[in-house]
């Protein structure tokens, strides 16, 4: 009696080790999904710098390409996501969102410009959502306005691809004048 119970006892701590090796060992690797981003604007101390307009307002669009063990995405969905927010009827100053708290801190160099309205007036500078194409492709627009030079829109891009999840990465671009 006392041998079964040392033998059952030596059974079950040698299985569960044995058991958790087998598990851990079986893993297949996930397909190789990239996302990659074209700026199409000159890379400056290795970050890609956007030139703004003398108008209030810089249309650009990025290129980006999505690939799932090396073969173009169709119909990839791309949530995109920037810093940086503007107020209609304020050209003076503009809005950054650091991600960390709901907080919104407004940037101006007048500082006794006090602003008016509310947090739903303002525009963010990228288009939230699009699909990619049967080669993979797709673009976004990024809109950054005059007084936002001299900071850096961080553009945060999510891609979700049927039966593989979700995929992100940001985009640092510098904003000069």
């Amino acid at each position: 009696m006392l041998n079964q119970k040392i033998m059952v006892f030596v059974k079950r701590i040698i299985s569960l080790p044995i058991l958790f090796l087998i598990g851990c060992g079986i893993t297949e690797p996930g397909p190789d999904v990239r996302i990659e981003p074209y700026c199409n604007m000159p890379v400056v101390d290795g970050i890609p710098t956007l030139t703004l307009k003398d108008t209030w307002q810089t249309i650009h669009m990025i290129d980006f390409e999505v690939t799932v063990d090396g073969e173009p995405e169709e119909y990839a969905s791309l949530s995109f996501e920037s810093n940086l927010f503007w107020q209609l009827n304020d050209t003076l100053g503009y809005f950054t969102h650091q991600w960390l708290t709901d907080e919104i801190e407004y940037n101006t160099y007048d500082t006794s410009y006090v602003i008016g309205g509310g947090l739903h007036d303002l525009v963010p500078t990228s288009n939230y959502r699009s699909l990619t194409d049967d080669e993979g492709l797709t673009r976004n627009a990024i809109a950054p306005v005059r007084t936002m030079a001299g900071d850096t829109l961080i553009l945060s891009y999510s891609a979700y691809i049927q039966g593989v999840g979700r995929h992100s990465g940001e985009l640092k671009i510098k904003l000069v004048r």
